[in-house]
């Protein structure tokens, strides 16, 4: 356990160390039109300009917006338009030079450009469909989830600077919706002029389809370009949606040369998404992919007390309750809340003298969903698989010759407690159940365990943890 939590905590160092060296966030567009003009004027001979001339009309350009190919130029006066224009040609093909890009540079007098634009301006005042409720503050963080938290952090303190696109992908049930929706919040609450869009996949293939019906692509398409961070749920709902994933793939790439920033979630990692095009999940590849899996004992009962705080529930609920939910009811967040909303509403609609809910009143709860286990003989397996279950590996690894280390913390343990659990059980017997180990290897095992529970608590929580859920 204290192995895993130091992996995790070296890899979250590395995402926000790397943040930090990418600087502060600047203006992409900016500094290539600047580059673009500081080449043109070191050529002012070539052109049989001088630099009067030069900063007169050249130095009041400035680069608006890139829609598709063509880069919007805007000049101060219409006078200086009639000037430049017979230069844009030279200033597109440096300007392609810098970016390495095919671009169409469309001058404009900045009242022609106020005037086209504004009625645009008005596409982007949109609801960003953000639940005010989710934020970072409320999520719980475990190793489940460690790695998902921190990235997401991550973009949204730096947005469009390293991770765009973020994937995340896990089973229904367990913080994706969450994280992107304390993305959203984290960015509007520190700057409000940030155009956020949170979306579900299914809303936009229908907002698209109902452009298409309406003859409105033109400001569907204007809007979704001109968002800064794009928050997109349940990407797989997309799959086999060929005009859908097509206009998306656009946006996607508009989005990402504009260094904006997008987060994706699925309920499977790029390379499974079955019937989405190839080329998107090589765009969704092309970022930083992160997964959440299936809280453990530990973050399950952490979201629980989380969840007592939120309710603001007035009477005590004993230890052995939470362990009790968190050890049956954890097959994802959903569950867990909704183990402990129907607790409160039994408490509340079954009056009774006690003042602390406790195990007893807490089984009457779960009468007719929990059917306890007849008490069976503890095996090798049932011990092994337990132990897998409490560090999200597999029995197979268990079993392996594998020597990283927080298999081999797992292996050690579960050794411990066959020796403990089960009666009459002999060291060679235990080397045979696990992949053939020599006796000798299976004691060093044992003793290793052993004198950890001396010294390390953490060592201690784990195996007591295990044995509630074997005995």
């Amino acid at each position: 356990m204290v192995q895993n939590l130091f992996i995790l905590q070296k890899l979250c160092n590395f995402l926000y160390n790397s943040l930090l060296r990418e600087g502060d966030y600047v203006n992409n567009l900016d500094i290539d039109w600047q580059k673009t003009l500081n080449i043109f004027k070191s050529r002012l001979e070539d052109f049989k300009l001088d630099k009067i001339t030069y900063d007169s009309f050249f130095t009041t350009m400035k680069i608006q917006d890139i829609e598709k190919n063509n880069v919007i130029i805007t000049i101060d006066t219409k006078w200086s338009y009639d000037f430049v224009i017979n230069y844009m040609e030279y200033l597109e093909e440096i300007y392609n030079s810098v970016t390495n890009g095919q671009y169409h540079l469309n001058l404009m007098s900045e009242e022609d450009y106020n005037k086209s634009y504004a009625t645009k301006d008005q596409l982007l005042e949109f609801e960003n469909n953000l639940n005010d409720d989710l934020t970072f503050e409320n999520f719980v963080v475990g190793n489940s989830n460690r790695i998902a938290q921190n990235a997401s952090l991550a973009v949204a303190m730096k947005p469009g600077i390293s991770y765009s696109p973020l994937f995340i992908h896990s089973n229904s049930g367990l913080g994706k919706t969450h994280l992107l929706n304390a993305i959203g919040n984290y960015v509007q609450k520190k700057d409000s002029n940030i155009r956020v869009l949170y979306i579900t996949s299914e809303n936009f293939v229908n907002e698209y389809i109902s452009s298409l019906s309406n003859h409105t692509i033109d400001e569907f398409n204007y809007k979704y370009r001109h968002i800064d961070i794009l928050l997109i749920d349940d990407i797989q709902f997309m799959a086999k949606k060929d005009s859908s994933s097509e206009i998306f793939f656009n946006i996607f790439n508009t989005l990402i040369n504009n260094k904006k920033q997008i987060v994706i979630t699925s309920d499977k990692p790029p390379r499974d998404l079955r019937g989405m095009e190839s080329r998107l999940v090589s765009r969704f590849s092309s970022g930083l992919t992160v997964s959440i899996d299936t809280p453990e004992f530990e973050t399950s009962k952490a979201i629980l007390r989380k969840k007592i705080e939120i309710e603001n529930v007035e009477y005590p609920i004993k230890e052995e309750v939470l362990d009790f939910i968190a050890s049956h009811f954890n097959t994802d967040v959903r569950e867990l809340e909704g183990s402990l909303k129907r607790l409160l509403f039994y408490k509340l609609i079954c009056p009774t003298d006690k003042d602390v809910i406790d195990l007893d009143f807490a089984l009457e709860a779960f009468r007719d969903s929990y059917i306890p286990e007849n008490k069976k003989e503890l095996t090798v397996d049932s011990i092994k698989q337990c132990v897998a279950d409490y560090y999200n590996l597999t029995v197979k690894q268990i079993n392996s010759k594998s020597r990283t280390s927080s298999i081999a913390m797992a292996r050690h343990i579960a050794i411990y407690l066959v020796r403990e659990l089960i009666q009459d059980i002999s060291f060679i017997q235990i080397g045979q159940e696990f992949g053939g180990r020599d006796h000798s290897t299976v004691m060093k095992a044992h003793n290793k365990v052993q004198n950890k529970l001396k010294t390390d608590k953490n060592y201690q929580q784990a195996i007591d943890e295990i044995k509630k859920k074997l005995i």
